[in-house]
């Protein structure tokens, strides 16, 4: 295990992740209630093929984004903890039920204390995350930028300037789109290991027997 360089990662992630996640919850943080109250469907209203206006409630649009859209340090944060944002489910309308967001609002409902947890939590996981990338890397490269946790760290750096100047935004998301396309490579890598280490204890026992 490569102590060094997890806890570099985790450092790097950490200080990154938790300064967007300040930035973006600072934006909604008036939105938020302090105490829990009624959540209440929102009515939205179609017109029917035959000219009748046809009325429905959304009883699920508690769920985050504030905002309306995604702004580009919030999909920062998602391509860069691609993992840890599937199993908390922070920031997605309607939390699926398990995800840690769904857990905290379904005890303290959506509140500024949830939401504190919730970030405190999700820095916690991001920590421990990028310690395991870091620590225990799939693939020993000439090229160490290849690897790649050292390939996502990389695109999110250089996304980071970029998501702040509304002119050149787009370059901040297709840097971020790439981290997401590492991770899938993180993912394949995991997969492959998991298997090859699978049947080479199968074959070992098999010898031994």
């Amino acid at each position: 295990m490569n102590w060094r360089r997890g806890l570099l990662l985790a450092g790097i992630h950490l200080a990154v992740t938790g300064t967007l996640m300040v930035w973006l919850e600072m934006g909604a943080w008036r939105y938020i209630p302090s105490k829990p109250v009624l959540q209440r469907p929102v009515e939205t209203e179609t017109m029917g093929s035959d000219g009748e206006i046809i009325v429905s409630f959304k009883f699920c649009a508690e769920g985050s984004n504030w905002l309306g859209h995604q702004s580009p340090q919030e999909k920062i944060v998602i391509f860069e903890n691609l993992p840890v944002v599937l199993l908390s489910g922070w920031h997605t309308p309607c939390s699926t039920a398990g995800t840690v967001s769904w857990m905290v609002e379904k005890r303290l409902h959506r509140t500024r204390i949830s939401e504190i947890m919730i970030v405190t939590i999700l820095c916690t996981l991001v920590a421990v995350q990028w310690f395991l990338v870091g620590g225990f890397p799939f693939v020993q490269l000439r090229r160490w930028w290849w690897e790649p946790g050292a390939f996502i760290t990389l695109c999110i750096l250089a996304a980071l300037p970029f998501a702040f100047i509304r002119v050149i935004e787009p370059v901040a998301l297709i840097l971020a789109f790439f981290a997401g396309l590492a991770w899938l490579w993180w993912f394949g890598l995991l997969v492959w290991k998991t298997l090859r280490s699978g049947w080479w204890l199968a074959k070992r026992r098999v010898v031994h027997q």
